[in-house]
């Protein structure tokens, strides 16, 4: 069997496991809930953003590692200075929080419209990698994804991983494998990062559906993290990167990549270069 018929089975193996999420029964809705729209099977949602708020909601669950993926569709036209966003994110916000992200970053025209992502681990960030779209994000639906694992967390975009980062034997190299996360969405008014938002076109608005997970259930006993995978780790627990993964990686990184923190001389220190020579 070649590689590539090897991702794809896995691939549909691991679909075909998935489990869907309701909106309704699955997620809450955390500020903004007047401009949230949820329909009523619970199989989409929409958030709208003014002057006066955007929105946010969180899954009820926390999760110790899995796979998630949202269809998710962005506003137009001009949209500069908002951000929708599809991130993990441990339950406590003090200084040593874990978070892995998707950010959407509009701009004047959905061709400038950006991929942000980034891995926050104990509070430290500065990991960012951002990507042009390869499509028009806003014409239709599309699949981003999140697969953590305890060796990795691997960034998907249709389905084609854009970005892998690796557990590393090197106990200065964080990794997020000890938090549970909660699966998160928002948008909201980022014109202090992204620019100055242009209200004529308001209200914005971000379109989710086909909400899946495959994941382990996590739980909190005092300062102990259980889950339901502890006894039975699922088949994925031990999964690796396939090489035909790491070449798309690469790929992607060649036609649409914008920004890479490895390359920035101020974000670059003698952890980040281990780092950054163990992640293509």
């Amino acid at each position: 069997m070649n590689l590539f018929m090897s991702f794809l089975l896995l691939f549909l193996l691991y679909t075909d496991k998935l489990a869907g999420l309701n909106f309704n029964t699955d997620v809450t809705v955390t500020w903004g809930q007047s401009h949230v729209a949820k329909s009523r099977n619970g199989e989409e949602m929409e958030f709208k953003m003014d002057q006066y708020s955007g929105a946010s909601a969180q899954t009820n669950a926390d999760f110790l590692f899995g796979r998630f993926d949202m269809r998710v569709k962005l506003n137009s036209p001009d949209s500069t200075g908002t951000i929708t966003t599809f991130y993990l994110h441990s339950p406590n916000r003090d200084l040593w929080w874990d978070e892995a992200d998707f950010e959407f970053i509009g701009g004047s025209s959905t061709a400038d419209y950006k991929i942000h992502t980034n891995l926050i681990t104990d509070g430290i960030g500065n990991r960012e990698q951002q990507f042009r779209f390869p499509f028009d994000p806003a014409s239709n639906y599309h699949t981003y994804s999140f697969f953590w694992t305890p060796q990795q967390i691997i960034w998907y975009v249709d389905g084609i991983p854009i970005r892998v980062y690796r557990k590393l034997s090197d106990s200065r190299i964080l990794y997020p494998d000890k938090q549970p996360m909660k699966v998160y969405t928002s948008l909201w008014n980022s014109t202090a990062w992204t620019g100055e938002v242009n209200w004529k076109n308001a209200p914005f608005s971000a379109h989710y559906r086909n909400f899946y997970v495959n994941a382990c259930v996590a739980w909190r006993d005092g300062s102990n993290v259980s889950s339901n995978c502890k006894i039975v780790p699922p088949f994925w627990f031990t999964y690796k990167l396939l090489p035909l993964e790491r070449d798309m990686i690469i790929r992607m990184r060649e036609q649409y990549m914008t920004y890479d923190y490895c390359n920035d001389k101020e974000k670059v220190t003698d952890v980040t270069s281990i780092e950054c020579a163990n992640n293509p």
